[in-house]
């Protein structure tokens, strides 16, 4: 999987794909039948098929390699209207009538959202034999735990990282492992970064404030805190990306040597390049994940609680975290079952020659922190500093 370096080779650099979680192929779905669902269109496998299931989700859970067996075990079709980002999200629920969704598949921070309009309900996760073998950050995750012991809003079925992707042959493992290394005036105007708030000011926040579990939850001295380092940072900063792939060229291009965009070297190394590389700071980075929740307002909750359970399978998982539409991480550690050496390789489950007795991406877990909503400001406040930011 993993080809020899090749900078003369303008073939693999044109065509790497993009596929950032926030600008996804506009085909991404086409891998089935469409279907006229009240004012949108959907993507179903089958034509035909009595008491669909119809989901709200990022793309990747449409493709036929993941849903196929649900719907056969079932018989029945699954319907997916595909989003692109949270706020997405939010408006397609607020354009459909009560009942439209049965389930949604949220990035975990919106749940608050999800939660405040009464669009999705706590369940038992009784049943859920599958959450025994999750690492143990995913097991009992706080962003989605319900008021009630054994309850969740919702099940994480999909996740990577935030972490600093960088050429190996400019920047030692050493360095990339240090969120201070991103001052150095050695990289002045060769960091690319994310143009989004929410994953750099929560990894700013963990450059000042190492190890905390809730980076999102600061007082307006540590706010002051992050702003300040983002402001030593901005020299630094070529450039803005808003999705991985100009990002991804510009690495390629050696124009940047880095990025606080994690997993770039997933697309660079499946691209043919093998001298880039990802981590997680000491300090702590930011992790993103997806969650499967159940709509309040269903009328088909029981065959959405078999869904949300069927995410949760190993094999399941081994297949939507590797589709065409991009690849990322599963919480069921048993996900390696399912999985060839360079699959393991490539997604870090391996064991770690630091850690004995632990898989890479077991430490990267353990290391790294849930992406959030801020909580003791205002979003805009947020916002407003990664403008100021951005425009010094």
């Amino acid at each position: 999987m993993t080809k020899g370096k090749d900078t003369g080779d303008k073939t693999l650099l044109s065509s790497l794909p993009d596929i950032s979680r926030r600008t996804l192929l506009g085909g991404v779905a086409a891998a089935g039948a469409s279907t006229v669902f009240g004012n949108f269109t959907i993507f179903s496998r089958q034509a035909h098929a009595a008491e669909p299931l119809r989901v709200l989700c990022w793309p990747g859970y449409e493709e036929k390699d993941v849903i196929a067996e649900f719907e056969d075990l079932h018989r029945t079709k699954v319907e997916f209207k595909i989003y692109i980002g949270g706020e997405q999200m939010l408006q397609f629920f607020a354009q459909t009538a009560p009942g439209t969704f049965d389930a949604i598949i949220s990035d975990a921070e919106y749940v608050q959202k999800l939660k405040a309009q009464k669009a999705i309900e706590a369940y038992s996760t009784k049943g859920f034999d599958e959450l025994a073998n999750y690492h143990p950050k995913f097991r009992d995750f706080a962003p989605t735990r319900g008021e009630t012991e054994g309850t969740v809003y919702g099940i994480p079925t999909r996740f990577s990282f935030y972490g600093i992707s960088y050429n190996t042959d400019e920047m030692s493992a050493e360095e990339a492992g240090d969120w201070a290394s991103l001052l150095n005036p050695k990289y002045e105007g060769k960091i690319g970064m994310f143009d989004w708030y929410l994953p750099n000011l929560g990894n700013a926040s963990l450059a000042i404030n190492p190890g905390n579990q809730t980076p999102y939850a600061i007082d307006g001295a540590q706010l002051a805190q992050v702003k300040d380092f983002l402001m030593k940072l901005r020299p630094q900063i070529g450039m803005f990306g808003s999705s991985n792939q100009p990002i991804a060229q510009a690495m390629l291009a050696g124009d940047i040597i880095a990025s606080p965009t994690g997993d770039l070297d997933i697309d660079l190394k499946l691209a043919g390049y093998d001298n880039f590389s990802s981590t997680i700071p000491k300090q702590g980075g930011i992790r993103w994940q997806e969650v499967a929740t159940v709509c309040a307002a269903s009328k088909n909750k029981d065959l959405a609680m078999e869904w949300v359970k069927y995410m949760t399978s190993p094999k399941v998982q081994s297949k939507l975290v590797y589709t065409k539409a991009f690849k990322a991480r599963g919480p069921n550690m048993k996900i390696v079952d399912h999985w060839d050496e360079d699959q393991k390789k490539l997604l870090s489950y391996v064991p770690d020659p630091a850690n004995p007795g632990k898989m890479l991406v077991e430490t990267l877990i353990d290391r790294s922190m849930p992406r959030g909503l801020p909580s003791n400001q205002p979003e805009q406040a947020w916002i407003d500093i990664f403008n100021t930011f951005k425009t010094a």
